[in-house]
Parts: C-alpha cells; structure tokens; sequence
C-alpha cells in the first residue's frame, strides 16, 4: 500500500477547521495521495541527472517530490498543491540541501533530512 502514516500527522500538525474547503479531511488525504501518485510517476520516468559522480537522489519525502540534486547546492520545489492553504502560498518554495558528498543534509542529531518550508506555511501560522 503506498499511503503513509506520516503524512496524516504532519498535516494534522498545521491543520485548522478553516483549511477544509471540501468539508472533510478525506478531502486532503485524497488530494495528497493524488500528489503522491504523479510524484512516484515523476520519481519512474524522468531521465537521471546529467552529472559526474555524486548527487543527490529524487525521492519523496511525504510532504513535496523532490528531483535529484547536484552536490552542493540548494533544491527547491514549489509547495505542495495538496495543502488545503495552497492557494496562499502559491509562489511559495521548500528547500533541501544536497552536500559536497552526494547525499540530502540532515536535521542536527537526526536521521530525518533538513528541509525548510516556511515559505509553504500561512502567514497567520508563522
């Protein structure tokens, strides 16, 4: 089964009844599978990166679908349009980091990966 159980936690961490403009939470999970699914079709068919060595792989972390990356430099990918406020945050961007060694920072003492999406957070929830 390819559905997460992160996923329903990380967004009940930013969820408001507000969000809900279908009325319904299965509304989001329904959205955010949709996302998953193209993100695993983008992760199958587009062509590897063209460079030497190390980089950074494609992935999907269950919050954004990420390309591969070169090593040392920053990823970006637009937030997710699953996000009940996408609408606004709609020029908004999440980063990851790929390092000199080919592989995604982590966050300080963990083994989960560094990402910052405070550009995908409403400004009333920053």
């Amino acid at each position: 089964k390819i559905c997460s159980p992160k996923m329903p936690v990380l967004l009940l961490n930013h969820l408001n009844h507000d969000d809900f403009t279908d009325g319904s939470l299965s509304g989001v999970m329904q959205k955010w599978k949709e996302y998953q699914l193209q993100c695993l079709k983008y992760l199958y068919e587009a062509p590897p990166i063209v460079a030497e060595g190390k980089f950074c792989n494609r992935t999907f972390d269950n919050y954004a679908c990420w390309p591969d990356g070169l090593p040392g430099t920053y990823v970006n990918v637009s937030c997710p349009w699953y996000l009940p406020w996408a609408n606004a945050v709609l020029h908004g961007q999440v980063y990851r980091f790929c390092t000199a060694d080919g592989t995604w920072l982590l966050k300080e003492n963990s083994t989960l990966p560094w990402r910052n999406l405070s550009e995908c957070e409403p400004s009333d929830r920053i």
